[in-house]
């Protein structure tokens, strides 16, 4: 039987090891230590602070539950 695929592909929690901006808003900085979301496309990596991942996260989830009742729905 095949494994169940995903559409999360690279997304994960790590910590900041040096303070820098968030890529999502500029104004946003992630200092040393503090948790932020990393997501990985292709070679690069990018990172966001929490406000913004949960932001992200949450548009995520709207979509993919439209996309649930689309393919559900007569």
């Amino acid at each position: 039987m095949p494994r169940p695929k995903s559409f999360l592909k690279k997304v994960s929690v790590d910590m900041t090891l040096k303070s820098h901006k968030c890529q999502h808003v500029k104004t946003h900085i992630l200092n040393q230590g503090d948790k932020r979301m990393k997501l990985t496309v292709g070679r690069t990596h990018e990172h966001f602070c929490i406000e913004c991942a949960i932001k992200i996260i949450d548009s995520d989830i709207a979509k993919l539950k439209a996309l649930r009742e689309a393919l559900l729905s007569e």
